[in-house]
């Protein structure tokens, strides 16, 4: 007897056992509920593992807090994304790969067009090219090579496949020069945990059957989210054998075309593949009446609103411009905490229940400048990334950190001596008379770190500016400092949690994951993208800039297709992610990054 009470066709899915599954749930459809219902049946009945996958970690911490914190899950499920699944087969299997230590992961975009200018610089004919570019050029060309790159791999192609012309041409050996110093780094990107593993599955049939007969069961959650690589890492992992796979998703969210997604890889070839059955589930447990209509007409859909007798509000608004857009938008949020309370919303209506989302950053300019004006909290929801410190000083921690764990690390070695200005980082003598000579004490933290003492040393280390033992800093600088170091500590506990087995280089690609990261909320009011905001949901919703050319984006009008396809799905996630009131404006006129007001129109998509 299930504990918690499900819908016949909720109930249905749950109760299938072995097979290819498909489920097609639109949004607020309780399908997170099924999957974590369909897993808790499975542990129960069968003696086989189970892997769940998710798209992002908080999604992957969401199920796991669902499927309850016994040591039956802990030993018979494994919960993550496909990078966190991936670092742990790395992690045990790197020499298979031809590695001699566990390779890092260079995570930030920051690093990796870094190794790009360097390719660049190393070649004379690219130098020549690079230097006779300016500003907007510059950036757009180094880009260009870092999708480029990033397709490749993504695509499972030689880079000479997607040489179409010969503009591109020369990205063959930008390639080349880019995966020839991510070695010397003892580094990979992002991309590459997906291909290394994926070719690791595919050339060595002992690793593949080993993880084949480990999990029984695969379960993939967003799946409309999956791209080639991914979808072909799966294939490569369930093998001929065990088909017992189900995948959860829902067409009308697929929103990431830029980075290979497509629904294609769950409707077309994961059914004709496993020889998946589809079950399809409409039901919307979580949206007002009126969001659901509203979707429901934005999308051309049919979905069920559970409960009618919450009604919801759902409100268009065109605005003169982006000032009084902003004016409004306030003066709405100010008036529904006055109200305090609302028989549609559950307890007082607070600042935490309310989200703005925007298709880009740059729209919440003067929503932002209002809000402090008013001094209303709010905060910009983060993705799914690692530990960002805000103290320089912890900055130059995370350098020495990174080398002392990966000595082959130029790229941050040579950052590290920049900062300090000096050619040595390790000459106490040259330290004290660098930029920061309260990197000593950094130096020897780092230095007398062992996975055995990290708990015992970063409690010394705090103390070391918590009592004030660091001269020439302001009371300010010690506060971010010890924030940092609180925020690492909690990163640290969090890996030491989940992981029995322990390295300095574990915990450091964790970080670099998100996987020690607690995604924790700041205080008031949720400003967003809509990517970002995907997975998450707010009683009270105000979606801002649904003018033409801004939502749906300009660049996406010009291609139309598929990119003008995956905007109206922008869309209908963020209508869909309003429990109860939703509120669109748009400015009539916007003030254009080159200094002219331009005539805006309603967006397509709400006209």
């Amino acid at each position: 007897m299930n504990s918690i009470e499900l819908s016949q066709n909720q109930q249905e899915i749950v109760d299938l056992t072995q097979g290819a599954y498909l489920v097609k749930a639109s949004a607020g459809s309780g399908k997170t509920r099924v999957l974590t219902e369909r897993i808790k049946q499975i542990i129960n009945v069968s003696k086989g593992k189970v892997l769940a996958i998710t798209f992002t970690n908080k999604a992957g911490e969401e199920l796991k807090e669902r499927l309850g914190k016994t040591e039956m899950v802990k030993e018979k499920v494994f919960v993550g994304t496909f990078h966190s699944f991936c670092q742990s087969i790395l992690e045990l299997r790197f020499k298979l790969l031809g590695y001699s230590s566990m390779p890092h992961i260079f995570e930030e975009d920051s690093d990796r067009i870094e190794l790009i200018e360097q390719a660049i610089f190393q070649v004379p004919y690219f130098q020549n090219i690079y230097s006779s570019l300016e500003g907007k050029q510059l950036y757009e060309y180094k880009y260009k090579v870092l999708n480029f790159i990033s397709q490749v791999k993504r695509e499972l192609v030689s880079p000479e496949d997607l040489i179409s012309d010969s503009e591109n041409e020369e990205f063959l050996n930008l390639y080349e020069e880019y995966q020839d110093i991510l070695q010397s780094n003892n580094a990979i990107d992002f991309d590459d945990l997906i291909l290394l593993i994926y070719q690791l599955l595919i050339n060595n049939d002992s690793v593949a059957n080993l993880y084949r007969k480990t999990y029984e069961y695969v379960c993939l959650d967003e799946a409309q989210d999956l791209n080639k690589a991914q979808y072909y890492l799966l294939k490569a992992l369930v093998g001929n054998e065990n088909k017992n796979i189900m995948m959860v998703g829902d067409p009308n969210q697929s929103i990431y075309l830029f980075n290979g997604s497509t629904s294609d890889y769950m409707e077309n070839d994961f059914v004709e593949d496993f020889g998946a059955t589809v079950y399809t589930l409409t039901e919307n447990y979580r949206c007002s009446k009126s969001v659901i209509e509203a979707s429901n007409k934005l999308m051309n859909l049919k979905a069920e609103a559970v409960n009618y007798v919450i009604d919801g509000i759902f409100e268009i608004k065109g605005l003169p411009n982006e000032v009084e857009e902003a004016n409004f938008v306030v003066d709405k949020i100010n008036k529904l905490i006055e109200l305090k309370n609302h028989k549609e919303i559950e307890g007082e209506i607070n600042y935490d229940k309310i989200s703005i989302l925007a298709r880009n950053k740059y729209v919440f300019k003067n929503v932002e400048l209002l809000l402090k004006e008013n001094k209303i909290p709010f905060f910009y929801k983060s993705g799914n990334i690692g530990l960002k410190f805000t103290s320089t000083l912890m900055q130059i921690f995370d350098y020495y950190f990174r080398i002392k764990i990966n000595p082959s690390d130029k790229l941050h070695l040579s950052r590290l001596e920049k900062l300090l200005r000096i050619s040595d980082v390790y000459n106490e003598e040259l330290i004290k008379l660098s930029n920061f000579p309260e990197a000593i004490y950094i130096l020897n933290f780092v230095n007398g770190l062992t996975i055995d003492n990290l708990s015992l040393e970063i409690k010394k280390f705090r103390k070391l500016f918590e009592d004030n033992k660091v001269e020439g800093l302001t009371d300010d600088d010690r506060k971010l400092i010890i924030e940092d170091i609180d925020e690492f500590d909690s990163n640290w506990k969090t890996y030491q949690m989940k992981n029995q087995k322990r390295t300095l280089s574990g915990f450091k690609n964790s970080i670099s994951l998100g996987i020690t990261n607690h995604h924790k909320n700041g205080n008031g009011i949720t400003l967003s993208t809509v990517h970002t905001m995907k997975g998450q949901e707010s009683d009270i919703v105000f979606i801002i800039g649904m003018d033409e050319g801004t939502f749906p984006d300009y660049r996406a009008v010009k291609k139309g297709g598929l990119e003008l396809q995956q905007e109206k799905n922008n869309a209908y996630v963020a209508f869909t992610r309003s429990k109860r009131f939703l509120f669109v404006t748009y400015p009539k006129q916007r003030l254009m990054p080159w200094g002219d007001n331009k005539t805006r129109s309603i967006s397509r998509f709400i006209r």
